[in-house]
């Protein structure tokens, strides 16, 4: 799990750890690398994180994720899809 703190390291509430600001998906094709740590090249890579649960849903200690911890289950043709719509921005 990535160290950085994020807001918290800025307002010192327990709330605002780890969290961080959800930028706008216009333009997310040409934004890469993704998440806050860059940690992702592409976009499948991270759509393939969000279906898997996020962080909770690859197994780590995430209090604070609002994300539900639960798969997706997309299948080939709907990560394509989404990923082609989100190219499409």
């Amino acid at each position: 799990m990535d160290t950085d703190l994020g807001k918290f390291n800025t307002t010192r509430i327990n709330l605002h750890r780890h969290s961080f600001k959800t930028p706008t998906v216009r333009f997310s094709a040409k934004t890469a690398p993704y998440m806050h740590n860059g940690v992702f090249a592409t976009l499948a890579e991270v759509v393939d994180f969000y279906d898997r649960g996020g962080g909770s849903g690859l197994g780590f200690d995430l209090p604070n994720q609002t994300l539900p911890a639960d798969a997706l289950h997309l299948t080939v043709a709907e990560k394509k899809a989404l990923i082609a719509f989100l190219k499409a921005l």
